[in-house]
């Protein structure tokens, strides 16, 4: 009983709409419910992609993502995938969130765990690379 409309700035993923989340082209209060799902660290400018989507919604904005970890974890992130800006921790996250003016009305943790070697052939990183971010990401797959 609901229309979806996806949102990307990738035609590879096929949406509905081509945009960037930072230039959202729909009408203040549009949606009911903005769902951001594993996206976000790709964002150039995450504070202006937020406020995009407090702005086209009028009830809730729902965002999962990523959580920072460490810088070694960030840059085996940007290796593996070049278009990986930054994750943020929860802390910053709040900020973003109320900057845009929205209420953090619950946090909630979930531990995705990835076989490595499916997770790196995702983006087609191999070779020396695929090397580094083994190593980069050892204190985490321990």
């Amino acid at each position: 009983g609901c229309e979806v409309v996806t949102v990307d700035s990738s035609p590879g993923m096929r949406p509905d709409v081509l945009s960037r989340a930072e230039d959202l082209p729909f009408a203040d209060g549009s949606f009911d419910v903005v769902v951001c799902r594993i996206a976000a660290h790709h964002f150039a400018d995450l504070e202006r992609a937020v406020a995009e989507m407090a702005r086209v919604s009028n009830r809730l904005v729902v965002v999962e993502d990523t959580l920072y970890i460490s810088e070694q974890q960030e840059q085996a992130e940007r290796l593996r995938d070049p278009s990986h800006v930054r994750s943020r921790s929860e802390d910053e996250w709040k900020a973003v969130l109320t900057e845009a003016g929205l209420e953090v009305e619950q946090v909630e943790f979930f531990e995705k765990v990835h076989e490595l070697d499916d997770w790196l052939a995702r983006t087609g990183c191999g070779g020396d690379e695929a090397a580094r971010v083994t190593e980069l990401l050892a204190p985490q797959t321990l």
